[in-house]
């Protein structure tokens, strides 16, 4: 990548995919970056194989570029935008929002403040339609499709990310999305759970949840593939524990 931005103008700018790798996102820039690149640029350079120049209508505001590393890239805030803005999927857009916020630091807000200044480009009113749907402290792109298809079923929003503790203050679990006034835990199971050691922790995190009055909750990808069975599922914990508290 750094190859790409030697080659650019000297006024060009990484976004993008690219961008985001350099914003530590971890879910979506690396296998994008193996394929091509995102170049802003003034100009028109030559093309070069496995870079995308995107010509630049108005001037980039220097609140959109920051140095990382000595190269020049879009800011967290602007990379989540563009790279939204360019995924037709609005789930995927949104989970790439999130992954962004989550690895860069940033609050939806700041990405809110650059849409805003990003008024009149080709998706910025897309974006800003998405973004009440977008959470930073969502995890990875499972968990925040989870929590789409939760408050799309009709059930309340979780929240995510949320560490429970004993009666001792010793950290149990930190449930990926949970309903704290009726004790529901729900945890996204990838395929790094069925590691030995992976299930033996969760099977005692299971234990000391349910002796604390909580209900674990564990979620699958085949699971997933079945909203109506797992909706049904989850309202039916919170009904179960409403009644009891």
């Amino acid at each position: 990548m750094a190859g790409a931005f030697l080659w650019a103008p000297a006024e060009s700018v990484i976004g993008g995919l690219g961008a985001a790798l350099f914003h530590r996102e971890r879910w979506y820039a690396r296998e994008a970056v193996s394929r091509s690149i995102d170049v802003y640029s003034a100009g028109t350079p030559r093309a070069t194989t496995g870079v995308r120049i995107r010509r630049l209508t108005r001037e980039l505001p220097t609140e959109h570029v920051v140095t990382v590393g000595g190269i020049r890239v879009t800011s967290a805030a602007r990379t989540a935008v563009d790279v939204a803005r360019w995924e037709c999927d609005d789930d995927i857009a949104i989970a790439k929002i999130d992954a962004i916020c989550n690895r860069a630091g940033i609050d939806v807000d700041a990405v809110a403040a650059a849409a805003e200044h990003m008024k009149g480009l080709h998706g910025v009113q897309r974006v800003r339609d998405l973004l009440p749907f977008c959470d930073r402290r969502a995890d990875s792109p499972p968990e925040t499709r989870l929590r789409l298809m939760l408050v799309r079923g009709g059930l309340p929003a979780p929240t995510p990310q949320v560490v429970i503790y004993n009666e001792y203050g010793e950290k149990i679990a930190t449930a990926d999305l949970a309903y704290e006034g009726q004790k529901v835990a729900i945890f996204y199971d990838s395929e790094l759970h069925r590691e030995k050691s992976a299930w033996e922790f969760d099977a005692w995190a299971n234990a000391e949840l349910l002796e604390l009055g909580w209900v674990p909750l564990r979620v699958t990808a085949q699971m997933m593939r079945h909203p109506p069975m797992l909706l049904r599922q989850v309202r039916a914990a919170l009904m179960r524990q409403s009644r009891q508290t």
